[in-house]
């Protein structure tokens, strides 16, 4: 499971929506839907369709028109299976959680009620029927035409359990232009085959002439072929799959991967792996029956709706840079007049620089207007990704990574002039893996640099990863380097001189202070000279984790991270994006929480005279989605309010990788915000460059 908002100035993003705190609740709940039953002639199958509709209170006297959502029933099931939903329905629809929505449960009678809703060409006893055909083609149709839906794939999604469940997910793949998400619940789909005892091999929903059953035909009609089909039309959609860890346990040992809940694992991981593609997996408690399928059934629904019924957002404007192969964001930095310096991991010549090989930095001059002055690129035969650009009072750019060119992993530090000449290069090393993840500069021109070490930088290594915390002159010569730890790992992930005070944040697994629970974000402060004031651990009792800070203008810190549990407001989704500020003390003295049903992580935060900027990212809906992971920026004013936020992106990964590794960085100057991140998808007017690339641009306001 996928574990884990600007306005490009008006000019740029008009398509961009304005800023939403989400559905609002209504003051009285409306009056409960209905269920009718309805039918209509299919000269598919020759006979009638029959299906139970659900419309919304208030449909009657509406002239709108409402999203649609298709059930379908399991094998043995009938279309009453699904009305047992209605209550769930009108509840979420009456709460703002999902919009007012019409729902259809077809009935589906064929092969002894296990058609698996699939073109059957078997021709034995109670033979097959064209059931796909005459779902996809009539039935749709017919509902489009006979109720005010949304007749689109932006206004449909279809859920189904078990049977249904395997129906639900060969539509969607199959018919991305038909239907825009896809709930799936305790699929009974089973790769390569299904087990001896499926009733997938027994009524001839997959057969052939005779044959009640044909492994070629199942091969075809099943999920990773649909997927294949999917991937090939290059279409954008959701799915959402939840099973329980009781289902129905095959009693042959050699049959343990057919059970459903490893089944659907198996679907997950697959589908996580289609482009396109966002997917969510939910594990519960329970077995293969409505005590799972009821309460998934309302989570999926929420997740779906985020992406369904609302109108289409557009791909982003920005500006790409990067190489035909994989690249990464390695920060952004803008001086007083206006040139902006960003790092790029590569895997490739930029800009025809010379290029060493796996991954090198490139670290690129614009000018205000937005020109590439200059471009110069390093590396080593092996990997280096930079984590972050700062500048000193000169106006001279620092970058911190990680190298893995002496064969393990090794943090380092290199400054270049303005003209883009190298200063100087200085590595930070044991013979253990070593990274740089955090950087500050001080008015004197001294650099802080913080990561973690497997090894012994400043003493005993604790356990697993240590935080490392180092302070190099003007000339990168080390002046003092220090290393703490528990028996956990542990990571310095963000830095920032404020007052007479360096403060390093990071995250923790073990006990650095003391913990609020799980996994923490923890921050401290030191004096010039390395001496420690203090270590706060904070969050809550789930995990949390500080991934960027800065300061905040009167010698405490801002800082941006998630949390999996109730930080500053009740836990939205799986983690939600945090926002807080310590004193110089060390005291939590404001803090913010939003997010989605998704996974919506803090990235970066920058700070101007007029307020701050903090990016991150989401697989849910702030605003509208535009892809898989987007991008997200909120901008806050100097007094903590927030002023707006936007969500931005390609139709694919945005701000972060597949796998929810965030890859993002700000600036921010005189209420204008820089952005630079990961994306793998096209923008607006440019295609990709290659698998991976990191794009730039500017938002005002």
């Amino acid at each position: 499971m996928r574990m884990t908002v600007p306005a490009l100035a008006a000019a740029l993003l008009v398509n961009f929506l304005l800023p939403s705190a989400g559905p609002a609740t209504p003051s009285k709940a409306p009056e409960p839907g209905t269920i009718t039953a309805a039918s209509f002639r299919s000269n598919t199958l020759g006979e009638d369709l029959a299906y139970n509709v659900y419309l919304p209170a208030g449909y009657d006297a509406s002239t709108a028109r409402y999203p649609a959502l298709y059930l379908l029933h399991g094998r043995g099931d009938s279309m009453s299976a699904w009305t047992q939903v209605k209550g769930r329905l009108d509840a979420m629809i009456a709460a703002g959680e999902i919009p007012p929505t019409v729902a259809i449960m077809p009935d589906a009678p064929w092969s002894s009620r296990a058609s698996y809703y699939v073109d059957s060409a078997y021709r034995g006893k109670d033979p097959g029927r064209p059931v796909e055909t005459a779902m996809i083609r009539e039935l749709v149709p017919h509902i489009d035409s006979k109720y005010r839906t949304m007749a689109d794939r932006t206004g449909r999604a279809i859920a189904g359990y078990s049977m249904g469940g395997a129906g639900a997910l060969r539509y969607s793949m199959t018919y991305p232009e038909i239907f825009g998400a896809a709930v799936v619940l305790s699929p009974a789909v089973y790769s390569p085959q299904p087990p001896k005892d499926s009733s997938a091999r027994e009524f001839g929903a997959f057969g052939k002439g005779r044959r009640v059953f044909s492994e070629a035909v199942y091969r075809r009609l099943n999920y990773p072929a649909a997927f294949k089909t999917f991937a090939a039309k290059g279409m954008p959609s959701h799915l959402f799959v939840a099973v329980g860890d009781d289902e129905y346990k095959n009693p042959k040992p050699e049959d343990y991967q057919h059970d459903l809940d490893f089944e659907a694992h198996v679907v997950f991981n697959q589908a996580v792996r289609v482009p396109g593609l966002a997917s969510e997996l939910r594990v519960v408690d329970g077995g293969h029956d409505w005590d799972v399928w009821g309460p998934t059934f309302a989570e999926g629904a929420k997740y779906v709706f985020q992406f369904i019924g609302r109108p289409p957002a557009t791909p982003m404007k920005a500006t790409l840079s990067g190489t035909p192969g994989e690249d990464r964001a390695g920060g952004i930095a803008v001086d007083d007049a206006g040139n902006t310096y960003e790092a790029i991991a590569a895997e490739g010549a930029v800009e025809g620089q010379p290029y060493a090989g796996g991954k090198d930095v490139a670290l690129t001059k614009y000018g205000p207007d937005g020109v590439r002055l200059w471009t110069r690129e390093f590396g080593t035969p092996g990997t280096e990704r930079a984590y972050g650009v700062s500048l000193d009072a000169q106006g001279r750019p620092t970058i911190v990574g990680y190298s893995t060119g002496s064969g393990s992993d090794d943090a380092f530090v290199v400054q270049y002039d303005g003209q883009g000449d190298q200063r100087w290069f200085t590595h930070l090393a044991t013979s253990a893996a070593d990274r740089g993840y955090a950087l500050a500069t001080g008015a004197d021109g001294s650099v802080y640099v913080g990561g973690y070490t497997k090894g012994a930088l400043a003493g005993t290594n604790a356990g697993d990863k240590d935080v490392f915390l180092a302070k190099l002159d003007q000339e990168g010569k080390q002046v003092w380097l220090r290393q703490f730890g528990s028996a956990g790992e542990e990571k310095g992930m963000a830095l920032a001189v404020s007052g007479d005070g360096i403060y390093l944040a990071g995250m923790t697994a073990g006990a650095l202070g003391e913990p609020a629970g799980g996994v923490d974000g923890f921050v401290a402060r030191f004096d010039s000279d390395g001496k420690r004031s203090w270590l706060k651990q904070a969050g809550a009792e789930q995990a949390d984790e500080f991934w960027a800070m800065t300061a905040d203008g009167s010698g405490g810190v801002l800082l941006t991270g998630y949390t999996a549990g109730n930080f500053a407001t009740d836990l939205v989704g799986d983690q939600d994006l945090i926002v807080a500020r310590v004193d110089a003390t060390g005291a939590v003295v404001w803090k913010d929480q939003l997010g989605t049903p998704g996974n919506d992580k803090g990235a970066a935060i920058a700070r101007d005279a007029e307020g701050f900027s903090v990016a991150g990212f989401t697989d849910g809906q702030l605003q509208a989605s535009v892809g898989k992971f987007d991008a997200v920026l909120v901008r806050y004013g100097a007094d903590q309010t927030r002023s707006w936020l936007r969500q931005f992106g390609t139709t694919e990964d945005d701000g972060a990788d597949a796998f929810a590794e965030a890859n993002l960085y700000v600036a921010a100057q005189r209420g204008t915000t820089y952005v630079s991140g990961l994306t793998a998808g096209d923008t607006a007017d440019q295609h990709a460059l290659g698998n991976g690339d990191v794009f730039r641009l500017k938002i005002d306001g």
